[in-house]
């Protein structure tokens, strides 16, 4: 049992407290979803669990927390370890060893147990989550959910009692997240674990958990069953900044309009029962509007091959053309060979066969700078940004560098833009995930470059922050500049996305209007698409993607 008494925190470097007077109270064996804005200290809670506050993150304290029966400020983080497991958002940040079965045996050495227990526990974790047929396999030869799941052994092996999660799916495919997904809630059905999962992506997780907790500001808005909460509250949880998943927005849409919905659906099944008298009435039928791009390239990629010094290429035969004012979405599997694409887009690659061109520079001979001045790159890990002393220099040191002018004019409107003021003099490192993922884009977009490539840019955010961004792509390619993003959000890419990429084992399987290509997929259709899937015998179109796009016809 877990018990938080009128606790509060505040950081070392930070003003304002990071918790505000928490009482929760979480019972054995209970699976609970935590989420919020970026900031509002989901994060913070979860590092409270383990004592790594205040035994590792400095910074003042009042109240109590208990984990069975022991007080965080007082036994120790190690001592914590063996009750509290937790798994951080980037796995990354938690493998340290060579391979996958010295990185599972790395805490169990650091418990001093018997060789025998240790080989016993590894074997046991192994099998948990499926991956004794990787278990010699280094960890930098590993995809994003292949990682993911070993830093879940590695803290299995512990034998935890409470397993934390601090956005565990915020990395992977669709379905490398059902696959984890599927392990946490097995965790928790068969062992008997509780299960502490903070998330942004609440299509993915809602209709299974027992409690929903939603934090704004430091402080607890919301507690209790996710159809209630998400019924009594759903406008301040819109307010607040939640991506409300887009089967509940549509009934709250549907119930705005007078109609009266029997119950609050949770999941696609539930909800094309609870919608079916709704679609098969309707007649009506979303305008067909074919996509088609200006023939006016900016970015040439002829028939290229690429290897990283291993037998088998990562890209095979790839042919694409990206035209000015495109908004392109590549999607597809983790290790599909997404991010070796784009990274050829700006010369930090260089393809072994074939040819790149970029506003008619040819990669192999344009040097990385001369790029640079048409192509601006967000990398998928923020902290590859991020090396001056505060977020304000981050963004000076790329203007300057690139000997652009009206410096202080640039970042005060590019600070405002993603809601950075408040961390203008901090140290980003220090910073959360979904406030480094800002900065990294903020230091790239203060240069209003010609082609703007994102690798993964939402991950972290909250669906303000994402609406924001959004907004502001939207006004960067009205201006008639080119957008490359790579993403698993299929919501996101099914709002603002016009053409999608798909890749396949170093390949591109698909190539077309969104409408197309995410419409009846097995697992990159969004959930409103999925939803109509049921009503098509009804002549319902299956190219809906959107909540807009259903109520255009409802």
């Amino acid at each position: 049992m877990i018990r938080i008494r009128s606790f509060t925190f505040s950081y070392a470097d930070l003003p304002e407290p990071a918790l505000k007077n928490i009482n929760l109270t979480i019972q054995d064996g209970e699976l609970i979803l935590i989420t919020g804005p970026s900031g509002s200290g989901k994060s913070s809670l979860a590092r409270c669990l383990n004592g790594l506050i205040p035994h590792f993150y400095g910074g003042k304290l009042s109240g109590q927390v208990e984990v069975e029966g022991m007080s965080t400020t007082i036994s120790t983080p190690k001592e914590m370890s063996v009750q509290v497991g937790m798994v951080f958002q980037d796995p990354e940040n938690q493998l340290v060893a060579a391979d996958v079965e010295r990185e599972l045996a790395f805490g169990l050495e650091n418990l001093a147990l018997p060789r025998e227990e240790m080989a016993k526990r590894i074997e046991e974790a192994l099998d948990t989550v499926h991956i004794a047929g990787i278990r010699k396999r280094g960890l930098h030869e590993l995809s994003g959910g292949e990682k993911q799941k070993v830093a879940i052994a590695s803290v299995l092996a512990l034998k935890p009692k409470i397993l934390v999660l601090d956005e565990p799916t915020s990395e992977l495919d669709p379905q490398g997240a059902e696959e984890v997904l599927s392990i946490i809630r097995r965790l928790n059905d068969e062992l008997g674990l509780t299960v502490i999962l903070i998330e942004h992506r609440l299509e993915r997780v809602i209709h299974f958990v027992d409690r929903f907790i939603v934090m704004e500001q430091g402080r607890v808005l919301a507690d209790g069953p996710p159809g209630e909460v998400l019924c009594s509250n759903y406008d301040k949880l819109v307010k607040a900044g939640l991506g409300i998943p887009p089967l509940i927005s549509l009934v709250h849409a549907l119930q705005d309009r007078g109609m009266v919905i029997e119950r609050m659906p949770l999941t696609v099944k539930d909800g094309r029962k609870v919608l079916s008298p709704v679609f098969c009435s309707s007649g009506k039928k979303i305008p067909s509007i074919a996509y088609s791009p200006k023939n006016d390239p900016v970015i040439e990629v002829k028939n290229i091959w690429f290897t990283y010094r291993r037998p088998e290429a990562i890209l095979k035969e790839v042919n694409l053309t990206v035209n000015k004012g495109e908004f392109i979405a590549v999607m597809g599997r983790n290790a599909a060979g997404k991010s070796t694409l784009i990274k050829h887009f700006n010369g930090l690659l260089k393809p072994a066969r074939g040819k790149v061109l970029v506003k008619g520079l040819d990669t192999q001979k344009a040097t990385v700078a001369e790029l640079a001045r048409h192509v601006g790159f967000v990398f998928q890990n923020p902290n590859d940004h991020l090396f001056a002393r505060t977020v304000e220099e981050e963004l000076v040191f790329t203007l300057k560098n690139l000997g652009l002018d009206r410096i202080e004019e640039r970042v005060h409107k590019t600070l405002d833009r993603f809601a950075l003021q408040r961390y203008r003099k901090q140290y980003p490192r220090f910073l959360s995930g979904g406030e480094k993922q800002r900065v990294a884009l903020a230091s790239v977009l203060v240069a209003e470059p010609q082609v703007l490539i994102l690798d993964e840019p939402t991950r972290g955010m909250d669906q303000k922050l994402k609406n924001s961004l959004m907004q502001y792509l939207k006004e960067y390619k009205k201006a008639g500049n080119t957008v490359i993003m790579v993403t698993h959000d299929v919501e996101l890419v099914a709002e603002h996305a016009e053409r999608v990429v798909l890749l396949s084992e170093g390949q591109i399987v698909v190539d077309g209007d969104k409408r197309k290509v995410l419409s009846r997929a097995l697992l990159f259709s969004p959930q409103i698409n999925r939803v109509v899937q049921g009503f098509e015998k009804y002549g319902i179109q299956q190219e809906i993607l959107t909540v807009e796009d259903a109520l255009q016809i409802i």
